[in-house]
């Protein structure tokens, strides 16, 4: 049991001897976090406080304010024989706050279960209400028929991180991606698609034959194209809006040939009078379709990550139209000028359409056929989805939305928004074409780093530095989007975010590797043991274990210091996951990394002669170099070898 949890048991015990007795609600109203200096100990807790005005009249009058209280409870912790040991003080501080510094011993038995949980594939690295619980995490979201923008790409690392966050807590985890495989964005591009062809005096099987990064950016111009058009071009318009018909009809005609689907919405009733060459439209619809869904999953594997499923617009808004159609009649959705809406307004939020005045289902109504299709797929705890900031009130309107309609789900569902990301480059905008893609900050970084490698690497092959660039770049990037509150909008900096010094992905998986050398030039040293009795690569636990006996002799505080920042990362797992804020592991990730740093500069292990130190030494190297994989594991980055 880690110090937090047992501080929490602790305290519990003080307060039974005390004679009061707590429920299990009163457990939850009070807290044990770490400090933020080291005046202020390792952790506080504010138990008394919480609870003094759940007292009884007799207790309140007993102890009178809730830091006599708190002293109270701190005499009970200071006769308890086991606490001795854990502590070496405990104290009352302010109103009621009580502090406690962490014995040496109990940082090493820290750093023990850190081992266990780190070093056992059955067991969580933390437990939380999570654990053992399904866990959906819906993230990306791109639109098929246009490029992985870098906003995509910031939901995909966001989103990936969160989904491991749940999985060291033990949680059955499934990644799900919902796309945009239809609405006017697709018109657009269709027509695009139609005018490019016509113009450049191509068909569709010369595109077909083409490198898929090619098709891709035909797509990029065609849509680009249709936006433009759509804009300018009433005529243009007029006809966008009808291949709109036709582009969902292709789509439920592809959901019945290859899913068996039954349809719910009747497209064709709104192109009976249309004069469009519907098969030829199909025809540009499922094979724009297929090469954007390749491309995507082309990205995912460059970002290291897949999905377990995938959802699309074209049949979750069949799912919504229903839905809405079945609570109007509830008095839940109302008719307003030929559209149907909910009327946000009576909840305190503002009014937003479900079903246009066309008859067709909005993007709110798709996402309310989304959460019962999930559901009925999979039967989840809990799901979160995570989506830019931008379609943040959206969201409330569709959850009160939900609440209405599907009160169970609506109660497990969590949404998480993030900020833009904002280069240099400036503004992008796809119905320009002026698109700053994932792929393309991606290629920028792995160039920048491999003219680096070149400098610094001159021995190694071009190969090797191509394969160690790519995994370094993709780390740069990720660490940079999350080392910031997912909340606001991010300043990517190239020169920032791929130096091998400071805060940056670069530094840390240099350090992993770093730790990798240090412990291979001591083995070169050493050999498997040495007459002085040091096993070097002996089991990580027993180490541990033997490192904490010779603290009854002698105690290496050089080693000590790192210990502590080590063990800090159970409660920084807990900390990032209640608050779904991976940055809490990159910037602890960060601090490990100096602390380190700083120790081995201070206390080289080879030059020590004290086995006892140079045991714990070599215990905290193989420590960090664990913990720091782990940290880097949650944000998603890969380590290396060598660099």
């Amino acid at each position: 049991m880690h110090t937090q949890e047992l501080i929490k048991k602790d305290i519990s015990a003080a307060l039974e001897e005390l004679g009061i007795g707590l429920t299990n609600s009163d457990v939850t109203q009070w807290i044990v976090e770490r400090t933020d200096a080291p005046t202020f100990g390792d952790f506080s807790s504010n138990a008394a406080m919480q609870l003094f005005r759940l007292l009884s009249d007799e207790n309140k009058k007993e102890f009178k304010q809730p830091r006599v209280f708190a002293q109270a409870i701190v005499e009970k912790l200071q006769e308890n024989a086991a606490t001795k040991d854990r502590y070496t003080k405990v104290e009352v501080a302010g109103p009621g706050f009580i502090n406690f510094f962490v014995s040496p011993a109990q940082i090493w038995n820290d750093l023990f279960g850190i081992v266990s949980a780190l070093t056992d594939s059955q067991k969580p690295v933390i437990t939380s209400e999570f654990t053992d619980k399904k866990v959906l995490v819906e993230y990306t979201d791109p639109n098929p028929f246009k490029e992985l923008h870098i906003g995509h790409g910031y939901s995909n690392i966001v989103g990936e991180s969160i989904a491991r966050l749940f999985e060291v807590s033990g949680a059955n985890v499934l990644r799900v991606c919902y796309q945009g495989d239809v609405g006017m964005h697709v018109a657009k591009s269709v027509w695009g698609m139609q005018h490019l062809l016509e113009e450049t005096n191509q068909d569709l099987a010369d595109i077909e034959k083409l490198p898929l990064s090619q098709r891709i950016a035909f797509l990029g111009k065609s849509y680009a194209k249709g936006a433009t058009a759509y804009e300018e071009d009433e005529l243009a318009q007029k006809e966008i809006k009808e291949i709109n018909f036709s582009t969902y009809s292709a789509a439920q005609q592809r959901l019945v040939a290859e899913e068996g689907w039954e349809p719910q919405v009747d497209y064709t009733s709104f192109l009976k009078d249309s004069k469009l060459d519907h098969a030829e439209i199909s025809r540009l619809y499922q094979h724009g379709r297929a090469w954007s869904l390749s491309y995507f999953d082309t990205m995912y594997a460059k970002l290291g990550m897949q999905f377990d499923d995938f959802f699309f617009e074209s049949l979750v808004g069949e799912y919504g139209a229903q839905i809405v159609h079945e609570y109007v009649k509830k008095g839940i959705f109302k008719e307003s000028q030929g559209a149907i809406i909910f009327p946000g307004s009576e909840y305190g939020l503002h009014d937003r359409v479900f079903i246009n005045s066309l008859g067709l289902p909005t993007y709110e109504a798709k996402e309310l056929g989304l959460a019962p299709e999930k559901y009925r797929r999979h039967k989840y705890d809990h799901s979160v989805i995570i989506t830019g900031n931008e379609i943040k009130e959206y969201f409330k309107v569709l959850l009160t939305a939900m609440k209405q309609t599907h009160p169970e789900l609506q109660e497990k569902t969590h949404h998480l928004s993030h900020g833009m990301v904002r280069l240099p480059e400036g503004k992008m905008s796809s119905r320009t074409g002026k698109v700053l893609t994932t792929e393309w900050l991606l290629t920028q970084a792995q160039e920048k780093i491999v003219e680096q490698m070149t400098q610094t690497r001159p021995d190694w092959s071009d190969a090797d530095r191509a394969e160690a660039a790519e995994a370094i770049s993709v780390g740069a990037i990720k660490f940079a989007f999350l080392k910031q509150s997912i909340g606001g909008d991010i300043a990517f900096s190239f020169d920032e975010s791929l130096s091998f010094t400071g805060q940056s992905g670069p530094y840390l998986q240099y350090m992993y590797v770093r730790c990798s050398s240090i412990l291979a030039t001591i083995l070169e040293t050493h050999g498997e043991s040495s007459d002085k009795g040091l096993v070097v690569n002996q089991e990580l636990p027993t180490l541990i274990e033997n490192s904490i006996k010779s603290l009854e002799e002698i105690s290496d505080q050089s080693s000590l210091a790192v210990a502590q920042v080590l063990s800090k990362y159970p409660s920084i797992l807990k900390k990032a996951l209640a608050e779904y804020a991976p940055h809490h592991v990159a910037l602890y990730a960060f601090e490990l990394a100096q602390a380190f740093s700083a120790f081995y500069d201070s206390a080289p292990i080879l030059q020590e002669e004290d086995i006892r130190k140079v045991q714990q030494r070599i215990a905290v190297l193989r420590v960090t170099q664990l913990v720091l994989q782990n940290a880097l594991h949650v944000l998603g980055i890969a380590t290396l070898n060598k660099m």
